[in-house]
């Protein structure tokens, strides 16, 4: 049976047990078992308001302990409990400040690039002193158009490597795709070359141990990111990995939104085409990215690829374009992703076009943007058509956002009645971020993201360019035609947006 099975089922019989209490508790006892569990749930109520989460995760999480006692406990020992911002990496021998010591350089190198910028150097001096995150001019940026355009460049690269390849993501499938990409992963790996795939353990819950073990058997080092656990406030469910890297050789790299799956090559019956954004590499951002890379590896296995050939830099020849990769995670203090895209839209004064296939916006982003459009900002959101498998309320909870975005003139467009995937925030001609951060609480908040700022005006352009195309095929949300919705809609999209950051 498979784990995603077992834990549904775990979950119903959890549920139907938590409804069900009557039928197994003597009624002369239910007064105390009622008394015990509304002790318990001002206890956990407690415990949440004099914790560390946002306001808004605060108050969801407060009403559902005390509406939804038993099953509120459940859910949130699961999922709400912080573990102090991930403490798993304050165990480990360097901390993540003493990687980031051996790894980068000081950023008073970096003060050419900061000139070159002009008034963009106000950002990126700001993500590197928040996050450490490096910045280069002499890369090479090509934005890869869906799942078929980038695994043709993916298997292309993946041929040419000679020394290493690092390989992880946050969702692998079995299927045509992957059975091409483990093919090459294998026959690189008998040639001699080191093969390292990482895999999150929540979003590859599906990957058998039979297709692991063949690929351990084949030379492969296989690791699994933050393994699954239950143990009593120590779950390890929520804190994900949902970044999507490849480096090779540290001469090219893939990052992006596109996970590993047939689906991401049009091949899924409900999804039909799949709108993605991905970014293949050249340059010395190549090296910024493998040390994110290096970094999880060392998170999750104990070693650390401090080997020269891992660290080496390539210099593009043919373009110049400037990247800073950005990496956040539970485990810092700082919100980097989020202060990070604040900044961005503060500095705009032209656009502010994003595409984000959820959107679920805390008070300071949700302001941030509103300001901006009712500044004379042109604030565009593209969000999908047709919600994810599955996610039907993570849908509805997009749609809450709505009205209060259209009311200060921010243009809300759904693509088509298809699923779009990227994510994708442009600023003005000159910046952009393209990665794997979603504009909602779990990005923000509990999962490890990376994402590619961009400096460089061909590929802004190009980036807006795409996003036109993407309007065409998309229709506008319009504020007149919104508030005549029905008074079923508003009333579930108010229930779902109290209980929005828990999504």
């Amino acid at each position: 049976m498979k784990r995603s099975h077992t834990l549904i089922i775990l979950f119903i019989f959890l549920v139907y047990i938590t409804f069900n209490l009557n039928n197994y508790i003597p009624k002369e006892y239910n007064h105390i078992v009622y008394f015990i569990i509304n002790i318990i749930s001002l206890i956990f109520a407690l415990t949440i308001i004099l914790g560390n989460k946002k306001v808004e995760s605060k108050i969801a999480w407060t009403i559902f302990v005390l509406f939804v006692p038993v099953v509120g406990f459940i859910f949130y020992m699961i999922l709400g409990v912080e573990y102090s911002r991930f403490k798993k990496f304050d165990k480990e021998t360097l901390s993540e400040k003493d990687i980031d010591k051996i790894f980068y350089q000081p950023f008073n190198d970096y003060q050419n690039i900061i000139k070159k910028l002009g008034k963009r150097g106000e950002i990126a001096r700001l993500v590197n002193r928040i996050g450490k995150s490096p910045i280069s001019d002499n890369n090479m940026v090509k934005v890869l158009n869906n799942g078929d355009e980038k695994f043709k460049y993916l298997l292309q690269e993946l041929e040419k490597a000679k020394t290493f390849i690092h390989f992880e993501y946050f969702i692998v499938k079995e299927g045509i795709i992957f059975d091409k990409i483990k093919e090459v992963l294998i026959r690189k790996a008998h040639s001699g070359v080191e093969v390292r795939f990482l895999y999150d353990d929540f979003g590859c819950v599906d990957l058998s141990k039979k297709i692991i073990k063949e690929l351990k058997n084949n030379g492969i080092q296989v690791a699994c990111f933050n393994k699954i656990n239950f143990r009593l406030f120590r779950p390890s469910i929520n804190y994900r990995n949902h970044r999507k890297i490849v480096v090779i050789d540290n001469r090219v790299a893939f990052m992006g939104g596109i996970n590993i799956g047939d689906e991401y090559i049009h091949l899924d019956d409900y999804y039909g085409f799949w709108r993605d954004s991905h970014l293949l590499l050249k340059g010395t951002a190549v090296k910024d990215l493998n040390i994110v890379f290096i970094k999880d590896w060392y998170h999750t296995t104990g070693t650390l690829l401090d080997n020269k050939k891992f660290l080496k830099e390539y210099k593009s020849n043919n373009k110049k374009d400037i990247v800073q990769i950005v990496s956040d995670g539970p485990h810092n203090n700082v919100d980097i992703m989020r202060n990070t895209f604040i900044k961005l839209i503060n500095e705009a004064n032209k656009r502010i076009w994003i595409v984000t296939p959820y959107l679920i916006l805390d008070n300071e982003l949700s302001m941030a943007l509103k300001l901006a459009a009712a500044s004379g900002v042109d604030v565009r959101i593209i969000v999908p058509g047709l919600y994810d498998k599955g996610k039907k309320i993570v849908y509805r909870a997009t749609e809450s956002f709505f009205n209060e975005l259209l009311e200060y003139g921010v243009k809300i467009y759904k693509y088509q009645n298809l699923f779009i995937h990227s994510k994708i925030l442009i600023i003005d001609d000159d910046v952009a971020s393209v990665g794997t951060v979603n504009f909602d609480y779990r990005s923000f908040d509990l999962h490890f993201e990376v994402t590619a700022i961009t400096y460089s005006n061909s590929v802004v352009q190009e980036l807006i360019e795409s996003y036109k195309k993407d309007l065409t095929n998309s229709t506008q949300v319009m504020y007149e035609m919104w508030i005549k919705r029905s008074i079923k809609q508003r009333i579930i999209e108010s229930l779902v947006k109290i209980f929005s950051p828990l999504l």
